[in-house]
């Protein structure tokens, strides 16, 4: 049995990718209640710097304030994080994690994106970060680009879930065109 364990664990990039989290309906309503919304430039850590993180973003976003943003991105987001679990189960166990209450809703024109190579971990990044997910609210021409695991393209109502750590080195794909994602973080207990 443990071998099997191992097995699954040393074959994985620990990646989830879910298609059709959010239905097209869905997206399309998120999209409208973006471009409802005030738009603020995206912060990268560092401040605002458009040649690290060049996006349009709406401020102040969480999921306590029961918007229609938020009911609708936690009920699709338990489905994928219980598969997720289910995946990695000699990793993480459901019981023991949070979404964090703080996400972000961006919006990349074509050529921007959160351009730096991040994680979610270490220096001047909030520790308690064990997963990262990302819903992707349209069919864009770039996705999320890991330095040591395949590039996730962006798909219209995919979510992707994956490590926090330096393993999961990431940033955006050069963007193409227009590009609308949901990220957001979940926590250890």
């Amino acid at each position: 049995m443990l071998k099997k364990i191992l097995s699954l664990v040393s074959n994985s990039n620990f990646n989830g990718v879910y298609d059709s989290a959010l239905s097209s309906e869905e997206c399309k309503l998120l999209i409208a209640q973006f471009e409802k919304g005030i738009h603020v430039p995206g912060e990268s850590g560092r401040g605002v710097n458009i040649s690290d993180k060049d996006t349009l973003e709406l401020p102040n976003l969480r999921f306590s304030d029961s918007s229609v943003i938020s009911n609708t991105i936690l009920s699709r987001l338990d489905p994928c994080l219980s598969q997720y679990c289910d995946s990695y189960k000699p990793c993480l166990y459901k019981s023991y994690l949070k979404v964090n209450d703080v996400y972000t809703f961006s919006k990349f024109d074509k050529g921007g994106g959160f351009k730096r190579w991040h994680s979610e971990q270490g220096p001047g990044n909030i520790s308690d970060r064990a997963l990262v997910f990302i819903f992707y609210l349209n069919n864009a021409k770039s996705g999320t680009e890991f330095l040591y695991y395949p590039t996730v393209k962006a798909k219209e109502g995919r979510c992707i879930i994956f490590p926090a750590s330096y393993t999961h080195t990431h940033r955006s794909e050069i963007n193409k065109n227009l590009k609308y994602i949901i990220t957001g973080w979940i926590s250890l207990l």
